[in-house]
This record gives structure tokens, sequence and C-alpha cells, in this order.
């Protein structure tokens, strides 16, 4: 005798039900598989195809008329399709990847720009834990400056001192900063 494939995943379904989705699978040309599932096509439709399976059980009414395998063809194929067009439509939108013409190697292009907001990101996490070592009061100042853009007039009149004071404060703040963050 031999086993059916995926078998076990289709085990606690009626026989009707694992006949209709062996049945809706192979309408679906599982040979041709699209790029992204060019390893596991055949995998992936068996899992759609059991997961309508669970539904089509669950919505299946005797009433109506006609068989739990009709059923089960019917509403397993049309997830199914509807499946299989979302992903073909999504693979047609794919290029291939450059190629050098002599060689035939993948060609890499670096992307100046990619690196930035990935910097930018780490900087501010670590700008952040740094601010977290200074007092509150300096912390304050410190992300009212540079987080929130006050400048040095508008600190100091919060504060209610000079603004002299407002920046030899933010001074050594910077100093203190550019010696954590240099670490």
């Amino acid at each position: 005798m031999t086993r059916q494939p995926f078998h076990d995943l289709l085990r606690d379904l009626p026989p009707e039900l694992q006949r209709a989705v062996h049945h809706s699978v192979a309408q679906c040309r599982p040979h041709i598989a699209p790029r992204p599932y060019t390893s596991d096509w055949h995998e992936e439709l068996y899992h759609e195809a059991a997961y309508a399976a669970c539904r089509a059980e669950t919505t299946y009414d005797p009433d109506r008329g006609g068989s739990l395998y009709q059923w089960g063809v019917r509403v397993i194929g049309q997830h199914l399709k509807r499946f299989c067009d979302r992903v073909w439509a999504s693979a047609k939108r794919e290029c291939d990847p450059p190629c050098d013409e002599e060689t035939g190697e993948a060609v890499e292009y670096e992307d100046p720009t990619a690196q930035e907001p990935f910097a930018a990101c780490l900087l501010a996490c670590a700008l952040q834990q740094v601010l977290q070592s200074l007092s509150p009061p300096d912390r304050q100042v410190a992300a009212w400056h540079l987080l929130e853009g006050l400048t040095e007039r508008a600190i100091a009149q919060r504060l209610g001192v000079s603004q002299g004071a407002v920046h030899k404060r933010l001074e050594r703040i910077r100093a203190h900063l550019r010696q954590q963050l240099e670490k």
C-alpha cells in the first residue's frame, strides 16, 4: 500500500475531503512552481488545501444536496485558485537579478544611502543610552535642546536663568556625550 503525500497533514480529515485535497492540488499543476516557492511549492499547496478542507468540513450542509467530496473540491479549488493567483501575481512583478554579461554572475550594486537610516537609528539608540547617564536636570536640558530643538534662549527662559548659564551647561553636556559616544 503506497502512502499518499502529506498523509499526516490530512489524517484528521474525512476520507472524502482527503480525496478532494489531492484532486484539487493536482488541478493546480504543482510541478510548475513560482520563484518564491521553488523548493516547497507542492508542500505549500497541500498546506493551503488542508486549511481550505477544514473550512469545507465546517461549512458543509448535507441538506443542500451534493456530497462532502463535491463540496470539498469546490471550496478547496476556489481557495487554491485565489492563493495561486496572488502568488503568481507577485512572482510576475519580480525580475531577475542583474548579471554580468560576460561571466553571468549576479551583480550587486551598493546603495550609498542604504546604511543612513540604520546608522541614524544606531546613533539615536546610543544617544538615548548616554542621555540616561546624565543627571535628571541635565537630561531635561539635553532633551529640550537635542530632541525638541529649543534654543539656548528658550531653555534659559524655561529655567529662569541666563542664556550664558545654559550655554555653559550645554557645552558640558556635549563634552560628556562626545566622550561617552567615542568609547
